[in-house]
């Protein structure tokens, strides 16, 4: 770790994950239900080969064969080059509790937002119909888990970046599939404080690619009522001292909790750069915390999910709206992955 970073501790990563921080500001936050894993999801996750519970196979067939039935005759013969005859046969795995439990909380909320302890599939977002994340079903959540990096660093990595790494610790996370009640957002209403020492240093938009004009014309309100909810909310509260919030600023009156995430280079400093937040935490006399947002369209910064993007044949797929087409191309590469995992095991043996 290079001297313009901040150190990072193990117990600082683990005192962000959301079992530990969502008991404790449960009341502050979204409504959420987490489901522990057990070690045969955990090894289906982390394992290289892509294919889905029986379960969640089942809900994309249903899917296709319901839109199957408004299609023609004629695009039916077209669709017939994609078709999947010469396929291997789907692996058969399931998890009778969890997916139980999934569908139980899916009764209640009808759509969720999925995350493990740390990290959310955003990077894999383009996996699911719906770009926001928004899950309604086992397949739209075990495609996000298994196509994202994100949720694989939190399995293999977590304290990837701190000073006192363990491998040995990894066997002792408890995991946990957490499901967040959907609620559509708005971008520009998040923000992500900077903490060190309890006490906040800087705040920026959470959105660092948009350009939103109350922002400005509203920075003083926002930036007196982001101060106010972290010193009645979560000041003294949180297990660190340093450590980084995302709070979701409904109105005025109404703030909630987004996520907590460690200190240190592992979180995206988005507006801001870590020596300039190492900076700002050595200023004794700082009166308020700095705050940061785009002030113009021109100060837009580029999308840092490009290299997450929709892979360009499968987009222009989606553009015609043929689920089944769709399907079949990611059929198609979820066999060559599998095939290429077969051999690179081979290699290794």
């Amino acid at each position: 770790m290079t001297a313009d970073l901040p150190l990072v501790s193990v117990q600082e990563v683990l005192n962000c994950s959301f079992t530990v921080w969502y008991p404790l500001f449960k009341k502050h936050s979204f409504k959420s239900v987490i489901l522990k894993l057990t070690d045969d999801v955990l090894a289906y996750l982390r394992s290289d080969e892509f294919y889905l519970p029986t379960s969640a196979n089942k809900a994309m067939d249903d899917m296709r064969n319901k839109n199957a039935e408004t299609t023609s005759s004629d695009d039916d013969d077209k669709d017939n080059d994609w078709s999947d005859d010469g396929a291997d046969e789907t692996k058969q795995i399931s998890f009778p509790e969890l997916e139980q439990q999934i569908k139980d909380v899916l009764e209640e909320y009808d759509a969720v937002f999925p995350k493990l302890n740390w990290s959310s599939p955003k990077d894999a977002r383009w996996m699911i119909g719906d770009s926001r994340l928004k899950c309604t079903n086992l397949a739209d959540i075990f495609l996000l888990l298994k196509s994202s990096d994100f949720i694989t660093h939190d399995l293999c990595e977590p304290f990837k970046y701190c000073h006192d790494e363990n491998e040995d610790l990894l066997s002792t996370i408890q995991y946990a599939l957490v499901l967040r009640k959907w609620s559509a957002l708005q971008p520009s209403k998040e923000f992500r404080c900077f903490i060190k020492n309890n006490q906040i240093i800087g705040v920026c938009q959470r959105d660092s690619e948009n350009y939103y004009d109350y922002i400005d014309k509203a920075a003083d309100e926002i930036l007196n009522g982001l101060t106010e909810f972290f010193n009645m909310t979560i000041k003294d509260k949180f297990p660190s001292a340093d450590f980084v919030v995302d709070i979701y600023r409904k109105d005025s009156n109404k703030l909630y909790i987004i996520d907590f995430n460690p200190w240190g280079p592992m979180t995206d400093s988005l507006l801001f750069e870590w020596p300039e937040l190492l900076t700002l935490s050595t200023q004794s006399n700082l009166e308020k915390p700095d705050f940061r947002f785009i002030n113009a369209q021109n100060g837009i910064r580029p999308n840092s999910y490009t290299q997450y993007a929709m892979p360009k044949d499968i987009a222009d797929i989606s553009r015609e709206r043929d689920i089944n087409k769709l399907a079949d191309v990611l059929s198609s590469q979820i066999r060559v992955q599998n095939n290429g995992a077969d051999s690179d095991n081979e290699d290794k043996s």
